[in-house]
C-alpha cells in the first residue's frame, strides 16, 4: 500500500503507478491527465514536491559575460547587489536587525559566509559591530532577506548607541523587500559551488518533533559462540512492567493487521493547508487550502470533490503544489513490516491524547527503505530514515509516527524531509477504529532555508455505501 495523504513539500503519487509515455516524470509521464486518479496497492511511501513561491538565489546566479575581458577568473560569476542603509539594532549569529528611516526595523538572515567589510573594503570582525553603528546591508535582488555582505559605513555616535541599545519588539520586525533596497554594484562568487554550502544552512523543523537518538551497534566480541539472548528493554521507574522489545512490536504489528482486516469501506473529509517559508526562524505563509473527500473501498482510495480555496481544481491536484496520495495503513505497515527490518530501541513512556504509550526510536537502512521522494525533474531518492513511534500500552495500536530522512544525495534538489502522523479513535458505523486524524509534513530545498509544510486534518469519518459498484482503474 502507498502511504496515505502525507502531503510533503515533497509529496507524491504511488511508486507503482503506471506512467504513460512522453512525460518528464519517471517512466515517462505525470500521474494521469484527469483527477481524481487511482493508485494501485504497493508498499512504497512516495512524495512529490509541489510548486511554491520560494526564492533560492544559489541557483539564479547570472552567467559571466563572455565579452568582458576584465572579468577575472573564468570560474567567477557576478551577482548584482542591492543595499539597505540604516542603524544596527542587533546582530546575532543568524539574524541582523537594522533600523531604516521611514521603514522601521528590518530583519535580515545571516549566512556562515556573510562578509563583513568597512567602507574601504577591508574585512572587519562581526564581533566589533555594535548597536548604533551605521551599516549598509547588501543582498541579492532574488533574495532581499539574506545578507550577503555587511558594510560598516561608520561607527555610531554615543547618542546613536544609546538610542539603538533600547529594547525593541523583534516580532514586529519586517522582512525586507526589493522596494526597500537600492543598487549597490556587484560581487563575485565562485561558479563551481553554491553561494552557501548546504551543511551550513539551518532548516525549520516540525514543532514538538522528538529528539531521535541513533545508537550505533557495538562490534561483536570475539570468543566462543553463544546462543543469542532475548533483549529486554526496561521501562522507566514507576512505569509498566518490562516487556521484550520484539514482543511489543509484534503486538503492534498484529493490531495493525487486524485493523486492516476489519476496517469497513468509509469516506472521510481531508483538509490540507499548504504553507511555505523562506526564513529562519520560519514564518509560514499560506499558499492555499485544499479540501477533498477520500473514499476507501476494499483498501483502495479515490479522491472526490477536490477544491482549492473553495473552487474546483482544473488540473491534477499533485500538479498544483505539495501533495501526496496513498492508503491509510501504508506508513504504519511499511514501518512494522519485517522486510523493512527497522531497528527499534525502547526509550521512554509518554501520554498521547491521555493514553499511556510505549515510545521507541527506530532506524531504517537505505537498502531497506521504501520511502521514495520524487523531485519535479523526475529524480528519485529512497533515503535511510529514522524517527519515533508511540504504541498504546493497552491496545498496542500505534498512536503517533514521526520520521525524518537521514541524508539525501548531494545533487538532489531537497535535503530534508520530516513527517508526523497522529492517530486517534474514530467511530464508523457504531464501531471504534484507530485511524489518522492529523499530519504535518515538512520538506526543504537544498542549500536554502526555503521550505514547505502541509498541515492535514482528517474529519467526519463515516461508512461508505453505494448502490452502484465502484470500479478502480487498473
Amino acid at each position: 500500500m502507498t502511504r496515505f495523504l502525507l502531503a510533503l513539500a515533497i509529496a507524491a503519487v504511488a511508486a507503482a503507478q503506471v506512467y504513460p509515455q512522453n512525460s518528464p516524470y519517471p517512466g515517462g509521464q505525470n500521474p494521469g491527465g484527469q483527477y481524481p486518479s487511482q493508485y494501485p496497492n504497493n508498499n512504497s511511501p512516495v512524495y512529490r514536491p509541489g510548486g511554491v513561491p520560494i526564492s533560492v538565489p544559489e541557483v539564479k546566479l547570472p552567467k559571466r559575460d563572455k565579452g568582458d575581458k576584465n572579468s577575472g577568473d573564468k570560474n567567477d560569476l557576478k551577482i548584482a547587489l542591492r543595499a539597505v542603509d540604516g542603524t544596527l539594532r542587533e546582530l546575532g549569529e543568524k539574524d541582523l536587525y537594522l533600523e531604516v528611516p521611514k521603514k522601521g526595523i528590518l530583519k535580515f538572515r545571516m549566512l556562515a559566509k556573510t562578509q563583513f567589510r568597512d567602507k574601504e573594503g577591508e574585512s572587519v570582525r562581526d564581533s566589533l559591530l555594535k548597536a548604533g553603528d551605521q551599516l549598509s546591508v547588501q543582498v541579492s535582488a532574488d533574495d532581499p532577506e539574506t545578507a550577503l555582505r555587511v558594510i560598516l559605513s561608520r561607527a555610531g555616535t554615543q547618542a546613536e548607541k544609546t538610542t539603538a541599545g533600547r529594547p525593541f519588539d523583534r516580532s514586529a520586525a519586517k522582512s525586507p523587500v526589493e522596494g526597500d533596497t537600492h543598487s549597490a554594484g556587484s560581487m563575485e562568487v565562485s561558479a563551481g559551488a553554491p553561494a552557501e554550502p548546504t551543511a551550513s544552512v539551518e532548516k525549520p523543523t516540525l514543532e514538538k518533533a522528538p529528539e531521535v537518538e541513533t545508537v550505533p551497534e557495538k562490534a561483536p566480541e570475539k570468543g566462543p559462540e553463544k546462543a543469542p539472548e532475548k533483549v529486554v528493554e526496561r521501562a522507566p521507574a514507576g512505569g509498566a512492567a518490562a516487556r521484550p522489545v520484539e514482543d511489543i512490536i509484534s503486538k503492534a504489528r498484529a493490531a495493525s493487521e487486524k485493523l486492516t482486516d476489519e476496517l469497513p469501506n468509509f469516506i472521510v473529509q481531508q483538509v490540507t493547508a499548504r504553507t511555505y517559508s523562506n526564513s529562519i526562524p520560519a514564518r509560514w505563509k499560506t499558499l492555499d487550502v485544499v479540501t477533498a473527500e477520500v473514499v476507501s473501498v476494499d483498501g483502495k482510495e479515490e479522491y472526490r470533490n477536490i477544491q482549492v480555496n473553495g473552487k474546483a481544481s482544473s488540473q491534477p491536484i499533485e500538479k498544483s503544489g505539495a501533495w501526496s496520495t496513498g492508503e491509510f495503513a501504508a506508513t504504519l505497515e511499511d514501518l512494522l513490516s519485517p522486510y523493512t527490518a527497522a531497528n527499534f530501541r525502547r526509550t521512554a513512556e509518554e501520554s498521547v491524547a491521555g493514553r499511556k504509550a510505549y515510545v521507541y526510536n527506530y532506524t531504517v537502512l537505505q537498502e531497506n527503505s521504501n520511502w521514495d521522494i520524487i523531485a519535479p525533474t523526475g529524480a528519485k531518492a529512497s533515503p535511510a530514515y529514522s524517527g519515533s513511534i508511540w504504541i498504546d500500552q493497552e491496545t498496542f495500536h500505534v498512536l503517533r509516527i514521526y520520521e525524518r530522512t537521514d541524508s539525501l544525495p548531494k545533487n538532489f534538489p531537497f535535503d530534508k524531509a520530516e513527517s508526523t502522523l497522529e492517530y486517534g479513535f474514530v467511530r464508523i458505523d457504531g464501531a471504534n477504529y484507530v485511524l489518522p486524524t492529523h499530519a504535518e509534513i515538512l520538506t526543504c530545498q537544498a542549500g536554502s532555508s526555503a521550505c514547505t509544510k502541509n498541515e492535514i486534518n482528517f474529519q467526519n469519518y463515516r461508512k461508505f455505501a453505494a448502490d452502484s459498484k465502484v470500479i478502480f482503474d487498473k
